[in-house]
């Protein structure tokens, strides 16, 4: 690996929401030791010269910084694929066409229920499910590709076989679902039970061997085993943490990925090139799988 293929940029810990399952364990305040604007840009130059071809720009909620959208349209003139991830509530008729105008190539909004009952509670704020659905519909007006993500938990499990069809109704292209990490605020959610994820798992696959929307698993490398038990070829190996994927935090801290928090440096004080080595199969360095 020359770079990351992938890379998510964590713009700020700062959000306007409280979730349940927050890695970051977001505040409402934004970190005072964030990456400036001329230093997101070096990193962008650097990740265009390394050959990265996709950027996550995230959060916290990525929109609080005010110049989120500029460094999006700077990454897109560098010929990096920009890609944005938010939870759909400051995205009003005019942030989607600024989005639109900057040259992100596709927004992930978080919807980890079908109603407000389970979302808002998942999300910490009530209204919510509300600001999400209208942030999907003010994308769409703008002609923007939107993603939906879905953290599954206990909470929450009983409701994925509803959500194609929701999906679909959304007009979304793709459907992401992310198995509950513990960590940050995770730790105290309770997962769903294995049989429960297995069952949901069952049900994803057949929604991924339709065709009728893009699906992918994240955090969920057994699904990876189910597509190649099920005599289907799996174009990962699951998890990319260290591989294809790599991660800068809002302060500039190198990791394999948001959720694996092993530290290999930071853009503060090296160039990016130097920690490639240290976010190499970090699971085996650190003693985490066996070789």
């Amino acid at each position: 690996m020359n770079a990351p293929l992938i890379l998510a940029w964590e713009l700020t810990k700062a959000c306007n929401l409280n979730c349940l399952h927050c890695r970051a364990k977001a505040s409402p305040d934004r970190d005072i030791n964030e990456l400036t604007t001329e230093e997101g840009k070096g990193l962008l130059k650097e990740l265009s010269a390394l050959g990265t071809k996709m950027v996550i720009l995230s959060g916290g909620e990525a929109l609080i910084r005010n110049d989120a959208l500029y460094l999006a349209g700077f990454g897109t003139s560098l010929g990096l694929r920009m890609t944005l991830a938010t939870n759909g509530s400051m995205v009003s008729n005019e942030i989607a066409r600024e989005i639109k105008d900057s040259g992100i190539s596709r927004v992930s909004i978080s919807l980890d229920g079908i109603s407000p009952l389970i979302h808002d509670n998942f999300r910490g704020r009530p209204g919510a499910f509300d600001m999400a659905l209208r942030g999907v519909d003010n994308l769409r007006s703008a002609g923007m590709a939107v993603q939906i993500n879905t953290t599954v938990a206990a909470v929450n499990v009983s409701q994925m076989q509803m959500f194609p069809d929701f999906i679909k109704k959304l007009g979304a292209v793709a459907w992401h679902v992310f198995f509950l990490v513990p960590t940050g605020r995770g730790h105290d959610m309770e997962p769903a039970a294995v049989q429960e994820y297995k069952s949901m798992l069952t049900g994803f696959l057949d929604v991924y061997n339709s065709g009728e929307i893009e699906c992918k698993a994240t955090c969920a490398p057994q699904f990876y085993r189910m597509m190649k038990e099920s005599g289907m070829k799996p174009v990962t190996k699951g998890c990319l943490a260290g591989d294809a994927f790599g991660f800068v935090s809002s302060t500039g801290d190198v990791q394999p990925c948001g959720f694996l928090d092993i530290k290999c440096g930071n853009v503060k004080k090296k160039a990016f090139l130097r920690y490639l080595e240290g976010i190499r199969c970090p699971c085996k360095v650190e003693g985490l799988m066996p070789s």
